[in-house]
Order: C-alpha cells, then sequence, then structure tokens
C-alpha cells in the first residue's frame, strides 16, 4: 500500500461524518450554559470542542478495531454497519488501535491543559477520563459493553451527560442542576439513537454474537421501545414546562414543541412495520436525520433566545 492511499485509508476510518452530531450536541450544551446567564466565550468553546473532538475520533478508531468480526458479517449504510477498511486492509489494524489510544491521551493531555489555563476543578479531567474509557470500552475488552447489553447505558450516558455536559462544564466551569433538568431527557435520546443505529446491524450482529438490544428483542419491538423513550422526553420537557422550574432562563414549551417533530416521523416509520432491513434501515436513517435535526433546532432557539435576552 502506498502512502497516499494509507493516509486515505486512516482517515476513512475516522468516520468524519458522525462528528456532526457530536458537535451539535456539544454546542447545545454551551449554549445552554450561556442560557443559564454566563457570557459566551469563543476561547472556551474552541477550547472544550478541541478537547472533545479527538476522544469522539477515538471512539470510531477503536469501534473499527474491536468491531473487525462484526462488519464482516454486515453491510454498511449511513448511519451503521462500519467502514470495511481494516477487512480490505488488514495491514492497517494495529495502526487503527493504537490512533485510538494517541487520540484520547492527546484528550486527556489537553483537558489538563484547559484546566491549568482556565483554573478549572481538576475533576473536569475526571470527566473527560470517564468519557474516554466509556468510550473504549464500548467495544474494547474486558468490558465490552456493546456486547454485553450495556451499550444502549453507555450511549444514554453519552448523550445524556458527556457530549452536551462537555460543552456546558467548558463553558460554565460546572454542571449544575439547571443543566441536569434539561439534559435528563437526552438520556432517553441515547437511547433512541442507540435503536437507530442497532437496526440495520441486527443479522450481522445476531451472527456476529453481538447481542445489542436490538439483535435480541427483534426489530418491531425494539421499535415500540424507541417510540416509548422519546414520547417520554417529550411529555418531561411539557411537564418541566407546566412547573415552571427555570422558567426565566429557558421556555421548555418550545423545547416540546420541537421535540414532537421525532415523534411524528418515528410513528411514521413504525406503521410501515419496520421489520425487514431494507425498510427498516430507511426508515433509521429518518429517524436518525430527525433526531439531529431536533438537535439543530434547539441549538437555533438557545442562539436567538441568547441574543434577544
Amino acid at each position: 500500500m502506498d502512502n497516499k492511499l494509507k493516509v486515505k485509508k486512516i482517515i476513512e476510518l475516522a468516520r468524519f461524518r458522525f462528528l456532526a452530531g457530536g458537535f451539535f450536541l456539544y454546542t447545545m450544551g454551551a449554549f445552554l450554559a450561556v442560557a443559564s446567564g454566563i457570557d459566551f466565550s469563543i476561547e472556551l468553546f474552541i477550547f472544550g470542542y478541541a478537547i472533545m473532538m479527538p476522544a469522539h475520533l477515538a471512539l470510531s478508531y477503536s469501534n473499527n478495531y474491536f468491531d473487525i468480526e462484526v462488519d464482516k458479517k454486515n453491510t454498511p449504510v449511513s448511519i451503521s454497519g462500519g467502514s470495511k477498511v481494516l477487512i480490505d486492509y488488514p495491514e492497517l489494524i494495529s495502526m487503527c488501535k493504537y490512533i485510538s489510544i494517541i487520540l484520547m491521551l492527546l484528550s486527556v493531555f489537553l483537558a489538563t491543559i484547559f484546566v491549568l489555563l482556565f483554573s478549572y476543578s481538576l475533576v473536569f479531567i475526571a470527566f473527560i477520563v470517564f468519557g474516554n474509557l466509556l468510550g473504549f470500552f464500548y467495544t474494547s475488552p474486558p468490558l465490552k459493553l456493546a456486547y454485553r447489553g450495556f451499550g444502549e447505558v453507555a450511549n444514554m450516558i453519552n448523550m445524556g451527560l458527556l457530549m452536551p455536559g462537555i460543552g456546558y462544564w467548558a463553558m460554565k466551569g460546572n454542571l449544575d442542576l439547571f443543566y441536569f433538568v434539561f439534559a435528563a431527557a437526552f438520556f432517553l435520546y441515547g437511547l433512541e439513537f442507540m435503536i437507530i443505529v442497532e437496526i440495520p446491524d441486527m443479522e450481522g450482529d445476531i451472527k456476529a454474537k453481538k447481542m445489542t438490544f436490538v439483535a435480541s428483542k427483534g426489530r418491531r419491538f425494539s421499535y415500540i421501545i424507541l417510540l416509548c423513550s422519546i414520547i417520554t422526553a417529550s411529555l418531561y420537557f411539557l411537564a418541566v414546562g407546566l412547573v415552571g422550574i427555570f422558567a426565566d432562563k429557558i421556555n421548555y414549551f418550545i423545547i416540546f414543541l420541537l421535540s414532537l417533530f421525532p415523534i411524528i416521523i418515528a410513528v411514521k416509520g413504525f406503521l410501515k412495520n419496520p421489520i425487514k432491513r431494507e425498510i427498516a434501515t430507511k426508515i433509521a436513517e429518518k429517524n436518525m436525520y430527525t433526531l439531529i435535526t431536533f438537535v439543530i433546532l434547539i441549538n437555533i432557539y438557545l442562539i436567538f433566545r441568547n441574543v434577544l435576552v
């Protein structure tokens, strides 16, 4: 393999398109911090994402490395299925693992510099270390969370605590009650996300004995759980709005209205009886794009709210 092709394939392993969702979750956390009453800092915003981005990339490389046997049995689609790069170019296998480790170390190193520069709590470093390890052991032994029925829990923590939490913490200096009241619903969106990406891979995961929730319960039942999770999240936003907690900082009724969009798309998909892989994959892709759009809409609302208030 020539160097030009090697670089191209190493970049392909990163699956940069998956960074978008994480970036929008990060920005949501950062803009939420501004809504809590602090000034926006471009310096903190950029530095914070510089800490998160290598951690997110490390997840792609470690998943490619430890999921290679599963990827042999799956067909890649836009939202899942691996990259097949290591299968076609096995000489990159060991390099893929080391890149993942280097990226995690880079993330922790930058977090340490960040804490020293801005006099943040050392707990922030522990938070970043935890996030990196959770991503690594998602597929890595000895934990192999995704293979033992804990992959969904790991991603619920990722979307409800880590990705938006890094943005909030980097901007404000801590995670407080205002953050947790808002982000609690995103644990449920984290479950939705995992079911979405597991739906196209069900047959391959079963063959590889990667017993995800969808592989264990089937597509139809998994889709019911998906619907229940996002409906519950939507009702949560409505309930918080009715209670009026932090009403001076954010309008939860607007968030509730925005949350109906993923539900409408998910219900329409469910009625198509998403059992066969081809149909289920198309429905899963629509749900994924809708979920990302929902997060983008929250970002837009927070930007306008922060500018106008």
